[in-house]
């Protein structure tokens, strides 16, 4: 199996603090953001990485371009696509598996690990919580989700995914499908990667969850979170 990262956005929510550089190239203590996620995923074993690129794909070229564990894949339509489009384009090596993860979201290696140990086919990520409008809400029934989008009532959500998940091959199987048919046939380069995911759970695919109970993600859209992000980072270095 192969990690898949979300890159290629601009990331104009924070453009104040990235100024002309990728949001994942913000740093956490010494490293960038997607240099954690990458170490994380070298730790884990995993050696083949696809990042998908779009915005400032030069300085991820001038970075990674000799990387042998690194495969770079670009998205030239990165400003007006969304996820799915991303997804679309780095096809081609998700079909035996894969890790699915946005560039500009800080997590402990531990979940990385617990997920890729669960033993289903389809495992999200999932922080419990009160949720708000902006993030990416499931609602669950026993150990799986029912419902996943941004749209759902924040009150009526277990919690948020946060863009860290598994798809195993047998999945990918029929995931890669939905994928093609919605950008090639349904035009959605617009949709979020979890659409397909909820398309999965209409046609009865089960789709499976880890609680990540108190340990540490984030994801990095405003300066706020990238501030809150710094906090953690520095109370999980003490620990």
């Amino acid at each position: 199996m192969v990690a898949l990262i979300m890159a290629a956005g601009k990331g104009s929510r924070i453009s104040s603090i990235t100024k002309s550089e990728p949001k994942s190239f913000l740093k956490l203590g010494d490293k960038t953001l997607i240099d954690h996620q990458i170490e994380a995923l070298l730790n884990c074993g995993i050696r083949k990485i696809v990042i998908v690129i779009g915005y400032c794909s030069q300085l991820f070229k001038s970075k990674y371009s000799n990387n042998p564990n690194i495969e770079l894949v670009i998205n030239p339509f990165y400003e007006n696509s969304n996820v799915l489009a991303s997804v679309w384009f780095a096809k081609q090596y998700l079909f035996d598996g894969f890790y699915f993860m946005h560039a500009d979201t800080f997590f402990e290696e531990t979940i990385l690990k617990e997920i890729i140990k669960n033993e289903h086919n389809i495992v999200l990520a999932v922080k419990k919580k009160l949720s708000v409008e902006e993030e990416m809400k499931v609602q669950v029934n026993k150990n799986k989700i029912t419902m996943i989008n941004k749209t759902m009532d924040c009150n009526l959500a277990y919690g948020e995914f946060i863009g860290l998940a598994k798809i195993t091959e047998q999945a990918a199987q029929s995931l890669i499908p939905v994928v093609e048919h919605k950008i090639e046939y349904e035009k959605a380069i617009n949709d979020y990667f979890e659409s397909v995911l909820q398309e999965m759970i209409n046609i009865n695919v089960e789709v499976d969850y880890i609680d990540i109970g108190n340990r540490m993600a984030i994801e990095i859209d405003f300066p706020e979170d990238y501030q809150e992000a710094k906090m953690l980072y520095k109370k999980m270095e003490k620990e």
